[in-house]
């Protein structure tokens, strides 16, 4: 059987075949039968180990990234608010705003003026003669003025004109069974209220002269109105329905009368970070147990890099301060109702604690996984263990050779010097050259990246 029938059991072995296609198990050490699978299963210890420094590696990187996300946090200052009636009122809160429930009582809503013209038959027919001057007066002091030529006295032609103005008023001619109405309104609140003079044109001033000076003049159809209510027993007021309020960050957004409750808390974004993290914390201090339950020549190095990562955590009062705590295996718990109740008594200390960029502790992991815990340093630690001679019970150069022709990829009766290369560099012998120490390292980091031996399955395949 060709090795590419087992691939999914074992990716080294397809990089193996890659570069010798025509090897096959077969020739397990000139044995064939259940004895040559025995021979190769044989292995199953050390890619279990190698299994695991894969894990390790990828756990790194995934504790890695977990730490920046827990540094981007920053101040840990993210707020969330809910609303008990959303359509009384909802709000928009900035970071930092004070947590905790205000009350929120809506008395009225802030609207804008809108006129409406008497009907007419037709938007585009003349009012009056000539042109006009329109002169709007507004409650807050100011006062705009709009030019109509003789051209501009229709509907359409007055709605134009106001809009092309800019002064704060929307007109539009709107169309019913009454006929062609001109509407102008205003921007919301009590100082947006405004009146309109008309020179010029008698027509026309008796259309939209407001007050109104004849019976056929314009109706006023909504009244400029201030928003009121009152925010924790305080009252407020707003020209709009979006009221900034005392309270630095919070923003009322109004939809009707009637009161409601806004809670503000701790963004839960902030919490599920945290738990990310120490999961990924977690994941590497268990790979690292077991790498060094599974081989017993890694168990200083793990002894090492376990205490590197404890170092790492820091003062132990400060981390259960904010709801992390160290369990006796070295894992760590986060106790999710202490830390929402130390983002709300103090943010800025949790993130003295968690994220502060020189001594917090998202930058201290993330220098160890840098350094100790670094994809080369964790190679150096591990990869020696594997080129004992004690894992296959052989010794000096001749195991090297062993372990490929089990695989069935090597020709032991004629090894020539480009399979002694290959060996040494896949095997990381220390007489490689360092010309050659790149393809080492990625050969080996390939190796050390594959899934776990699967023995029962790879056994079940030969039958």
């Amino acid at each position: 059987m060709n090795v590419s029938s087992i691939y999914g059991y074992n990716p080294t072995l397809s990089l193996i075949n890659a570069l010798y296609p025509t090897s096959s198990v077969s020739s397990l050490s000139g044995v064939s039968g259940t004895s040559g699978i025995s021979s190769l299963l044989s292995l199953g210890g050390v890619q279990t180990s190698i299994s695991s420094v894969g894990k390790l590696l990828n756990g790194v990187e995934t504790l890695e990234s977990a730490a920046q996300s827990l540094s981007a946090l920053g101040a840990f200052d993210a707020r969330t608010v809910t609303s008990s009636n959303a359509k009384v009122a909802t709000a928009s809160v900035g970071d930092g705003t004070a947590t905790g429930t205000y009350a929120v009582e809506v008395r009225q809503l802030a609207q804008a003026q809108s006129l409406s013209s008497a009907p007419q038959t037709s938007s585009l027919t003349p009012i009056g003669n000539g042109a006009a001057t329109l002169a709007f007066q507004f409650a807050s002091g100011e006062s705009r003025q709009v030019a109509l030529d003789s051209a501009s006295n229709t509907l359409a032609g007055m709605a134009s004109a106001i809009n092309s103005a800019d002064i704060g008023l929307r007109a539009q001619v709107v169309s019913s069974s009454a006929g062609y109405q001109l509407s102008v309104t205003g921007q919301s609140g009590a100082a947006n209220a405004f009146t309109i003079g008309v020179s010029g044109n008698a027509g026309v001033a008796g259309l939209l002269a407001y007050p109104a000076q004849g019976s056929s003049g314009v109706t006023l159809t909504s009244q400029a109105k201030n928003a009121e209510g009152l925010l924790n027993g305080t009252a407020f007021t707003a020209s709009s329905n979006t009221v900034g309020t005392a309270s630095p960050g919070l923003t009322l957004n109004l939809a009707a009368t009637g009161k409601t409750a806004l809670s503000v808390a701790p963004d839960s974004a902030m919490t599920t970070t945290v738990n990310s993290f120490v999961d990924a914390y977690n994941a590497v201090q268990t790979t690292l147990t077991r790498l060094g339950s599974e081989n017993t020549s890694l168990g200083l190095s793990v002894s090492y890099l376990r205490s590197q990562l404890s170092n790492a955590l820091g003062d132990s009062t400060s981390l259960a301060r904010v709801g992390i705590t160290s369990n006796a295996n070295g894992t760590l718990s986060l106790n999710t109702t202490a830390f929402s109740a130390a983002l709300t008594a103090s943010p800025a200390s949790v993130a003295g604690v968690l994220s502060s960029p020189a001594t917090g502790l998202a930058q201290r992991v993330t220098s160890l996984t840098h350094g100790a815990l670094s994809t080369s340093r964790l190679l150096q630690f591990a990869v020696p263990s594997f080129n004992s001679s004690n894992l296959l019970g052989t010794s000096g150069q001749s195991w090297k050779y062993s372990y490929l022709s089990q695989l069935g990829v090597l020709d032991t009766s004629s090894s020539s010097s480009l399979s002694s290369l290959f060996l040494n560099e896949m095997l990381g012998s220390t007489t490689s050259s360092s010309a050659n120490g790149a393809t080492s390292n990625q050969f080996l980091q390939s190796l050390v990246a594959q899934q776990g031996y699967n023995a029962s399955l790879l056994s079940a395949s030969f039958g």
